[in-house]
């Protein structure tokens, strides 16, 4: 128990004896102003038990450091972003770095959302409506070591299941803007 704690429970003890003695008979008589002290005993009792009970918030105390990031997107993808852009602006927006969870509802409550939490590249979604058409993924060489394999495959078995269309690009082939814009326009939904 801290030094505040202790405090307030002899205000409390304090303000309730002074308070009980505000109401004894020969207190009144002895002193007439005892409605003055009736008052400061209640609001010393008040005080000192909300002190008493009252927990303050405890920080949320974290294990790891972290730093906020210089960029959402690599040099490549910013590239590529620009690219995409380009394709019919009155159209389509473009978002980078959009987790499946925001593009996709999990029907089955066979198991918890986790494979949601993967996090594709770039989202086509209609202008007006925010529906999202068109996931595409932008793979550098780490997507051919086996743990990455079976991550694309996880996210493109889901995007098929849900309907969401994937188009993937590799930071090795050229990127122009015709080749592009032809396989997301093949790929779009209407």
């Amino acid at each position: 128990m801290n030094w505040r704690r202790y405090l307030y429970i002899l205000m409390f003890f304090g303000g309730g004896t002074l308070f009980t003695f505000s109401l004894l008979p020969f207190f009144r008589e002895f002193n007439d102003t005892f409605y003055i002290a009736t008052i400061f005993g209640m609001v010393v009792c008040v005080v000192s038990a909300v002190g008493i009970f009252h927990k303050p918030r405890e920080k949320v105390k974290l294990n790891s450091r972290y730093e906020r990031k210089t960029t959402l997107v690599s040099a490549k993808e910013k590239e590529l972003l620009a690219i995409l852009r380009q394709i019919d602006p009155d159209r389509y927006e473009v978002l980078p770095q959009i987790a499946l969870v925001s593009v996709i509802d999990k029907k089955t409550n066979t198991s918890y959302r986790n494979e949601l939490f993967r996090v594709c590249d770039y989202c086509f979604v209609d202008r007006k409506t925010f529906e999202p058409l068109l996931l595409v993924e932008l793979n550098d060489s780490s997507h051919k070591r086996a743990d990455r394999r079976d991550r694309d495959e996880k996210v493109n078995a889901i995007c098929r299941d849900a309907g969401l269309p994937v188009v993937t690009f590799w930071t090795n082939e050229p990127l122009d803007f015709q080749s592009v814009r032809k396989a997301v326009k093949k790929s779009i939904l209407k």
